[in-house]
């Protein structure tokens, strides 16, 4: 401020007056041009799948994502949503079938064949695929550029069967492995060590398709809190949101049959069955998107049930996407999807049911041995 005071003493207060509105001038474009880059920057990050926050979130916390897919399969519903909407495949848009087929045709996982695709083609929309129909960026044998194909479908072809040589032949079964081939880390023509993203991008598209289904490592098992036969049901929190009982809804009542476990940064984190048991019910009820304060969905969206002994069920709401296989027996603590904020829901949260022979009961008594201290 001195200097700034000492310039219009120098000047004169007219011509101060001028030069600051010329500064004011100066320093505003930068700073408007700066502002409609982060407009562009959010849009594409929201277009890929999640707020800068949620991105954020799941870089500071590893179990918020999975390598591998939670059910072994593909996540129909996560691949048809990208697959089919231009917006987030670009050219590659209606190549779904293509890549699930070309997979079974190779014996590759069509998962890591797609996020290879997407994340060398920058969601379809590099001029490779756009020009050339080269998804994966493969070269003429001759040095002389990028090898240009008749057709998307023989560029996706060719891309497979680079992929079974590297895959089956080479024996590079991980993203870390193939991306020894694919960005070599150090390489001479990477001066912007461009390449140490590759590994980590592709791992994170792979999770945003609903994770790999060959060749992978689950996300290690979370620490759960154990008493007796009984787990804790969500590793990021033991924050309750909501009780059971009645509560209002903005001039309204309704009764709430569970209780809400939720806090910052738990969208996409572990849920863990309370106890062991068998999944009876593993699908969707009421919308699937991922709903908001303002745009809830109805019912439980994806959800899971587990049926224990004694009469004894437990069931969790709102996950992100499908959870474990109907039939798949589970132990107390083990992972069994993912929370998410899927049909009537204002939030990313956990509910979570208490049914006893067929009647919801208050979960309190159950889960009260793990909230010492947090009541």
């Amino acid at each position: 401020m001195k200097h700034i005071w000492g310039a219009v003493k120098a000047i004169g207060k007219k011509k101060a007056i001028g030069w600051m509105i010329g500064l004011a001038a100066a320093n505003i474009i930068p700073i408007l041009i700066g502002l409609v880059l982060m407009t562009i920057m959010f849009a594409i990050i929201g277009a890929l799948g999640g707020s800068v926050d949620e991105q954020q979130s799941k870089q500071n916390n590893p179990s918020a994502g999975y390598v591998c897919s939670v059910t072994g399969e593909i996540n129909q519903e996560t691949w048809d949503a990208v697959f089919q909407n231009k917006e987030r495949s670009g050219a590659l848009k209606g190549y779904g079938d293509d890549i699930i087929n070309l997979s079974k045709k190779r014996g590759i996982d069509p998962v890591l064949f797609a996020s290879i695709a997407m994340h060398e083609t920058a969601w379809g929309t590099s001029n490779a695929v756009q020009q050339k129909n080269n998804p994966g960026g493969l070269m003429n044998p001759d040095g002389s550029g990028l090898f240009s194909f008749p057709t998307l479908k023989e560029g996706l072809a060719s891309m497979s069967k680079t992929l079974y040589n590297r895959i089956k032949v080479d024996g590079l079964v991980t993203i870390e492995q193939l991306g020894s081939v694919y960005a070599p880390v150090g390489a001479a023509n990477d001066p912007n060590n461009l390449n140490e993203h590759w590994v980590p991008t592709t791992k994170e598209i792979a999770q945003r398709l609903g994770g790999l289904t060959m060749n992978c490592e689950p996300s290690a098992q979370p620490d759960m809190e154990v008493i007796g036969d009984k787990a804790w049901i969500s590793s990021h929190s033991k924050n309750i949101t909501s009780g059971f009982g009645n509560r209002s809804c903005g001039g309204c009542s309704s009764f709430h049959a569970a209780i809400d476990v939720a806090s910052g940064g738990i969208r996409g984190t572990p849920i863990t069955a309370f106890a062991d048991g068998e999944i009876v019910i593993s699908k969707a009820n009421g919308t699937t998107f991922q709903s908001s304060s303002n745009n809830m969905g109805t019912g439980y969206g994806w959800y899971v049930e587990i049926k224990h002994e004694d009469g004894l069920r437990t069931r969790y709401a709102h996950m992100m996407e499908k959870g474990k296989r109907v039939g798949t027996n589970v132990e107390a603590g083990e992972v069994i999807g993912k929370v998410g904020s899927t049909g009537a829901s204002t939030g990313a949260h956990l509910h979570f049911e208490v049914i006893v022979n067929g009647e919801k009961v208050d979960p309190m008594p159950y889960v009260k041995p793990f909230l010492t201290g947090q009541q």
